[in-house]
């Protein structure tokens, strides 16, 4: 039932309101909003808003939440007018392009708000926040939750729902409901009549396993949305971690990739699910046993929301692909061998496994960007020839990430300090330290990490002329 709310919620918010289809949508919505009832209806919405707006204040989505669901309950009386959904909509377009609009305010907004009627609205509807990821939602302790929670239990529930989502923006909408609905109820359970420890302890027991599905799928949802590079990064990943031809890691990074793509922005939690239970499939049920290590049949056990999360906690392990013994970048525009871009990416990304995926990709791009430059360039052989030299410097550069990360691993903060002294000035060595702080760990942000490795990259170029 709330799946199904979810999608009517996104056809609110998203109106392709020719008059027919905003009827339709009307009637569907009323019918939800009699079934689930306001506040969860409000809620949807509000989560919606908020991996929308991530920016906004509580008080901006809130406002917008409201609006919306005024909206709905309005016009699903038996008195409303036929064309109430519509106008109602076209207001709110309206407001939102008003210098005091009280909604979050987003960039592209402006030029959303030089067009008129459904354009408008579908261009409103469209916009992403794409600023860097907000930091992780520190769990408050259980006498902070209790008191907030005795305050005012409903205006806790919107409010926990607004902070989960706009840090987790890239997911499934549905699986934020869920953990807001979790969370609300381990409140309800444990605050009366008085703040019982022992009871949050319990409750937190049993939401570990989904609340470490969550922390993996909002990272891998993430890299997905951002990183141009991904589906690379991941051959080289699942290469280096499961030790895979680049043909298998291929497989499998195409099929995790294309699951992702499809799914992340669904409101509908059951799209992800099915497409992670597939990747499952594909990587447990159809590998040979006698191929998988012991700590991959240990993750393979496991049911597929536990499964790719254990196996994404493997270590990975640097190595020379049997493919072939040293990329050669001057074939890489040769028709006659297929996916050479490809190969040559994954052949040098598996030898180096202590990067994070973000970084990774971020390479990528840039090895990406030269080559497909001389491919489409008169002779390209003779740009590859020419741009050889920076193909090596940049490959040089990712083995002295994986080294720097390597080391950062190994030593406490004050030594690896230290150590980026030789960086050179104090600028490039807190740049250093930034980067490795932020960018080693294997949940590493994306857009903050394609940011300050880009950071370090213009560094090291600046010291190399």
């Amino acid at each position: 039932m709330m799946n199904a709310s979810l999608i009517l919620i996104y056809a609110l918010i998203v109106p392709a309101l020719l008059a027919d289809k905003g009827t339709y949508t009307k009637e569907k919505v009323c019918q939800d909003l009699q079934v689930i009832g306001i506040e969860k209806f409000k809620e949807m919405v509000t989560v919606l808003y908020s991996q929308k707006f991530p920016n906004g204040t509580f008080e901006e989505v809130n406002c917008v939440a409201d609006e919306m669901t005024t909206l709905a309950e309005k016009c699903c009386k038996d008195d409303a007018s036929p064309d109430c959904y519509d106008k109602g909509a076209t207001e709110i377009s309206e407001k939102s392009c008003r210098k005091d609009s009280p909604f979050p305010k987003h960039p592209g907004i402006e030029q959303c708000c030089t067009l008129q009627g459904h354009e408008r609205k579908l261009c409103l509807a469209s916009l992403r926040y794409s600023a860097d990821e907000l930091p992780s939602l520190l769990e408050p302790t259980n006498e902070e939750i209790c008191a907030e929670y005795t305050k005012d239990e409903k205006q806790y529930a919107v409010r926990y729902a607004y902070e989960f989502a706009r840090r987790h923006r890239n997911i499934p909408a549905g699986f934020v409901l869920n953990a807001t609905q979790h969370h609300v109820r381990m409140a309800a359970r444990c605050c009366r009549p008085a703040v019982k420890n022992s009871c949050f302890f319990q409750e937190r027991i049993q939401m570990r396993s989904s609340n470490i599905f969550l922390r993996f799928l909002s990272h891998v949802c993430n890299n997905q949305m951002n990183l141009k590079s991904y589906r690379y990064g991941l051959s080289a990943y699942y290469g280096s971690l499961l030790g895979l031809s680049f043909e298998e890691a291929s497989v499998l990074s195409s099929r995790t990739h294309s699951g992702l793509e499809k799914c992340c922005l669904r409101p509908q939690p059951e799209c992800i699910i099915e497409e992670i239970s597939s990747v499952h499939n594909v990587l447990c049920d159809e590998s040979k046993p006698t191929a998988m290590s012991e700590d991959l049949r240990k993750c393979c056990n496991k049911p597929a929301l536990e499964s790719l999360p254990c196996v994404d906690g493997l270590k990975r392990q640097s190595h020379q692909s049997p493919d072939v013994a040293n990329p050669d970048s001057s074939q890489l525009c040769d028709g006659a061998q297929p996916h050479g871009i490809d190969r040559y990416l994954f052949l040098i990304g598996v030898k180096h496994a202590t990067i994070s995926l973000p970084v990774l990709a971020t390479i990528f791009d840039r090895i990406r960007d030269t080559v497909t430059a001389c491919c489409s360039s008169a002779d390209a052989s003779a740009c590859l020839t020419e741009k050889e030299s920076t193909l090596k410097k940049t490959t040089a550069f990712l083995s002295k990430l994986d080294d720097t990360c390597s080391q950062y691993s190994k030593l406490d903060l004050p030594a690896f300090t230290t150590l980026m002294q030789k960086e050179g000035g104090e600028t490039r060595k807190q740049a250093w330290v930034s980067w490795a702080s932020s960018c080693c760990s294997k949940l590493s942000p994306a857009q903050l990490c394609q940011k300050l490795t880009e950071e370090v990259i213009k560094y090291d170029d600046d010291s190399a002329a």
